[in-house]
C-alpha cells in the first residue's frame, strides 16, 4: 500500500485529466487501455504457433522487439550476458506496439 501511495504521489501532476482534456492531451481510451486483454493473444496465437505457458512471455518480448524495430539491438544485447542471464528472463522492448 505504500509503495503504491509514494508510486502516485510522485506522479500526482501526470493524473490531471481535466487539465489533460483542457489542453486536448490524448489521456488514454478504453480500448487502448484494454489492449492488454488481446495483444499478448494476437502476437503468439497465429496460425499454426503454439507455445508452452513457461515460454510465452519469451515469445512475445521476441515478436515485440522484431515489431518494434529492435531485432538486432536485442540479440546484441542478448549476446554480451553472460549463458545464465541470458537465460534468466527476456530482454524487452522499452516500447509495446499493437
Amino acid at each position: 500500500m505504500r509503495t503504491c501511495h509514494r508510486y502516485l504521489s510522485a506522479r500526482a501532476n501526470q493524473l490531471n485529466y481535466r487539465q489533460a482534456l483542457a489542453e486536448g492531451l490524448p489521456i488514454g481510451s478504453g480500448e487502448i487501455e484494454s489492449a492488454h486483454r488481446y495483444v499478448a493473444q494476437q502476437r503468439l496465437k497465429r496460425p499454426g504457433a503454439w507455445w508452452r505457458v513457461e515460454h510465452a512471455e519469451y515469445m512475445l518480448a521476441l515478436r515485440i522487439n522484431r515489431i518494434n524495430g529492435d531485432w538486432n539491438a536485442y540479440w546484441k544485447a542478448l549476446s554480451q550476458k553472460s549463458p545464465a542471464a541470458a537465460n534468466d528472463s527476456p530482454q524487452k522492448s522499452s516500447r509495446l506496439t499493437a
